[in-house]
This record gives C-alpha cells, sequence and structure tokens, in this order.
C-alpha cells in the first residue's frame, strides 16, 4: 500500500471530486503546452452539428476550466456549498444534482444559440463546473436558507449569498456579457432550487437519476470485495531474527486493508480516532 494510497484515501469523496477536476485541469495544460489541445473534443460548442459528433460534451465540458482563476473560483465554492451539503445528504445525492446542473445548463446552452435568432450565427463554445456549482448553492439556499454563513468580517444567511449570485447573473445576462455562460449559470441555479422546493413538499424527482448516479460510483469505487491478501510478500526462515519485524509489518498491512474497507463502504466519517490516527501515521 502505497503512501498516496493511503493519503487519498484519508480524502473525502467532496475533496476527491475536487481533486479529479484540478488533475483534468493540469493534464490539459501540459497537452496543450506541448500543442496538443485536445480540450476542444471536450468543451461545449454551440454549434448544434459540433455537439452531434460531440454528445459527451453535455457533461465533460464542466470538468474543463479556462484558466487557472475559473478553476479555483469554481472548486472554493463546489467545497463550501459541498461542506454545507454534506450536512444534510450524501456524497451521491450531491454529484447527482452537480450532473442535472451541469445537464440542463449544457442543454439550455445549445439550445439558446440555435433557437434564438440574433445568437444562432455565433459560433462559441463552454467549459467550466459553474452550473454544477450553482446548482449546489442554489440547492442549500432553498433547503436551509438561514443557515449562517461567515464571509471575512460579513455575517450573512445562505439565502443571501444565493441571491447574490443569481442577481449577478441576471445583470450580466441583461448586459449581453458572456450570454450563453450566464444562462447555464441561471439553469443550474433553477434546478437547485426546483428539486430543493420539491424535496421540501416530500416529492423526490430525481430518485430514479440518483440512483443511477449511485450505481455508477460504485463501479468506480470497485466496491466489490477487496483482497484480504497482502500486496506485499515475506519470507520468514526459521531462526532468522527479522521474523517478528515481518510479522509486524503483515499485521499492519492487514489493519491497513480492513481499514481501507472500512471507508470504502461506510466512509472515513465511520473511523474511530484510533484508526484515523493509525492511517495518517502510515501515510505519513
Amino acid at each position: 500500500m502505497s503512501r498516496f494510497q493511503i493519503k487519498w484515501a484519508l480524502l473525502g469523496k467532496l475533496e476527491r471530486f475536487i481533486a479529479i477536476q484540478v488533475g483534468v485541469f493540469v493534464v490539459f495544460g501540459l497537452l496543450s503546452l506541448i500543442g496538443l489541445p485536445l480540450y476542444t473534443y471536450f468543451e461545449l460548442s454551440s454549434s448544434l452539428t459540433a455537439f452531434i459528433f460531440k454528445p459527451w460534451s453535455l457533461v465533460t465540458y464542466s470538468f474543463l476550466h479556462h484558466d487557472l482563476w475559473h478553476l479555483i473560483f469554481n472548486m472554493l465554492w463546489l467545497y463550501y456549498a459541498g461542506k454545507f451539503f454534506l450536512n444534510f445528504f450524501d456524497f451521491t445525492r450531491l454529484l447527482s444534482l452537480f450532473l442535472l446542473g451541469v445537464l440542463f445548463a449544457g442543454v439550455t446552452y445549445v439550445s439558446a444559440y440555435n433557437v434564438i435568432p440574433s445568437f444562432a450565427s455565433i459560433n462559441s463554445a463552454m467549459v467550466g463546473s459553474s452550473a454544477g456549482v450553482m446548482a449546489v448553492l442554489i440547492f442549500m439556499a432553498t433547503y436551509s436558507p438561514n443557515q449562517p454563513v461567515q464571509l471575512l468580517f460579513f455575517r450573512l444567511k445562505l439565502w443571501h449569498l444565493g441571491l447574490f449570485f443569481v442577481l449577478i447573473d441576471l445583470l450580466q445576462l441583461s448586459s449581453g456579457i458572456n450570454f450563453g455562460g450566464r444562462l447555464a449559470h441561471l439553469s443550474g441555479a433553477g434546478i437547485g432550487y426546483f428539486t430543493a422546493s420539491q424535496l421540501l413538499k416530500g416529492n423526490e424527482v430525481a430518485e430514479g437519476f440518483q440512483r443511477l448516479v449511485g450505481v455508477m460510483l460504485s463501479a468506480f469505487s470497485g466496491n466489490t470485495s477487496r483482497s484480504k491478501k497482502s500486496p506485499f510478500s515475506f519470507k520468514v526462515y526459521r531462526g532468522d531474527s527479522s521474523k517478528s519485524k515481518n510479522t509486524h509489518q503483515q499485521t499492519d498491512q492487514e489493519r491497513i486493508d480492513a481499514i481501507l474497507d472500512k471507508i470504502s463502504a461506510s466512509g472515513y466519517e465511520s473511523l474511530s480516532e484510533d484508526e484515523k490516527t493509525f492511517l495518517f501515521k502510515k501515510g505519513s
């Protein structure tokens, strides 16, 4: 078990999701530096023809970002809103909501540029996870509006923050600045508001989609039974003074595997303080 694997196991699911987005940004950035701008195959084009030949871009655009500041801004707000969300719900619901915001924003973006006459001749492309982030943020601002939020010297309520971002998008939408992007943000916000308001009424409008995302997460995380066999091989000879040390190492590896199984089944939060301390020491 490598230190990287242990450190990865110590991350929560939200932190892993953010780390994946950062990793994608780094990989595509490096590819662009060596003259391989492959991100064009994953960004969402406003051209209906281009979209038909790249249907996957309806999701993949949300894993791309224009620049470092675009990435930092989105990931900070995803982390901030995501932490509030996970106080009430699990990660499967969070990812489902994020992806719903991304999907509906993508459909809105492509539709707008092919339906509104003044934009029909414009060929543009969209990247960024803002629509998914807005879906999570506005969901929480609707579901728990009076949640206190501390921003530097200001203490606000969560609905104040949600309203601020929606107003910014509405104002810039009316000015024509980044019309498609702002429309996508508002579409994501609309998904967040709709799902939260329906949930408060007792209606699970995205239950089927959540189950689908749950199945996908299980497949990717490999929630099949993990082999308990240690990846290290120890040869112990009679009379060898290293026998005790090897046995100790093997016991540690078995305990690490058991802890990682527990994380896979119930999440990092299910670990005891002793287990967390042990895993942290082995990963340091």
